[in-house]
């Protein structure tokens, strides 16, 4: 289907070294977004102070002359001197990694029309935070999806706010145990949950719409003539990586907005699996383990009485879905190890999948019988679970 182009040399510090190139019809922006929710004590706080979020926004715009606006920096600067420490990359290595997404690009009424995608990453003990997966988000926003990436603080790698202050991950110790896990998965589809609302509130998004680069007209009016949100949540779909994946199908199960979800590579936990869904679930995960189903708790699977599938690709390990495979292409040598899978075709696989299932349930697409059968395109790629 779609390959996209990746810069394979090495950086030059100081330089930019750009993620894979977009492969669907939209140029894509960035926008971060502080998120505080004053109703909720962060239970990981030392300070008991309201849970604060950070979270990225990338979505399809129509405005094709943005070469004035700048492209967007993967890392803040805290979280580029975190990975260069953890992956030991010389200094300005992480910086020097850049998006394909203008900074602050125009927000059109295409970009309202948009599906909206929520993303939870995986858990921080591993590196991971909301900008390792930037990848893969924007070739889904390339593709017309307005995806809403969250920073869990505290089990985020690092999460830096505009202000400058610096959150880094707490000192977990894997496995956890399961009141703590519990504890980690309600607080963090409570973040999903409340970043959904905050999509919708149309007082809260108005600051979307400041500044020279914005369509007025995107927000519109309600047929009471009120302001109308920017974005549709009345139904969106959401994603997620790891303990990600595990918040992904847990928000669907609180939210009846959130029509499907799709886990790469993550065990389940949580109410979803002690009670048992029927919302729409697709998996996608490595060959030598069942991704759903931690071997210390509860089977995630049997809990998934809906439409679900189970897709394993051949040469991944648990790093490939995230960026960590790009990281490998981009540095050669000074990447870190994430499976076998080139980073384009990993991109292409997981955008594809992803896309096609979001697409059949939230948007009425027939997939053609993709996602219930073995595909000749992805002979990687094979279909060992399902349901009805």
């Amino acid at each position: 289907m779609f390959f996209a182009v990746l810069f394979t040399i090495a950086p030059v510090l100081g330089a930019q070294v750009l993620l894979p190139a977009l492969t669907g019809p939209h140029n894509i922006g960035l926008r971060n977004l502080e998120l505080v929710d004053h109703g909720r004590v962060d239970p990981f706080s030392p300070t008991g102070a309201p849970r604060d979020l950070m979270v990225t926004l990338l979505y399809p715009t129509t405005k094709k002359s943005l070469e004035h606006l700048p492209l967007a920096p993967q890392f803040s600067p805290a979280a580029a001197s975190y990975f260069d420490g953890w992956f030991s990359w010389p200094s300005g290595t992480a910086a020097s990694l850049t998006t394909r997404a203008r900074l602050d690009a125009p927000l059109t009424v295409e970009t309202a029309r948009a599906p909206v995608l929520l993303f939870s990453h995986g858990f921080g003990s591993l590196g991971f935070t909301r900008s390792v997966y930037t990848a893969l988000l924007s070739d889904l926003a390339s593709w017309g999806w307005v995806v809403a990436t969250v920073d869990h603080p505290y089990d985020s790698g690092v999460v830096e706010y505009p202000d400058g202050r610096v959150v880094p991950a707490r000192n977990w110790s894997w496995p956890l145990d399961l009141p703590t896990i519990e504890l980690a998965i309600n607080t963090r589809v409570a973040d999903l949950l409340f970043v959904l609302g905050q999509l919708g509130d149309a007082s809260v998004m108005g600051r979307l719409t400041e500044g020279p680069h914005v369509q007025h007209r995107v927000l519109g009016h309600d047929e009471s003539g009120a302001i109308a949100p920017i974005f549709n949540t009345s139904r969106v779909v959401a994603l997620g990586h790891s303990f990600g994946g595990a918040t992904a199908v847990g928000a669907s199960f609180n939210s009846s907005a959130i029509v499907a979800a799709t886990d790469l590579d993550g065990f389940l936990y949580g109410p979803a699996v002690q009670e048992g869904t029927d919302k729409l679930v697709l998996v996608l995960g490595f060959l030598e383990h069942y991704a759903t189903d931690d071997p210390n708790g509860t089977a995630g699977w049997p809990a998934l009485h809906g439409w679900k599938r189970d897709f394993t690709v051949a040469g991944t390990v648990h790093t490939s879905y995230s960026d960590y495979v790009v990281f490998g292409d981009i540095l050669g040598a000074e990447g870190p190890s994430a499976g076998t899978v080139p980073a384009t075709r990993m991109v292409q696989i997981l955008r594809t999948y992803v896309d096609a299932f979001f697409s059949k349930f939230l948007l009425g697409v027939d997939d053609g019988g993709f996602l219930s059968t073995n595909s000749s395109a992805f002979p990687e790629v094979l279909l060992r679970r399902w349901g009805p």
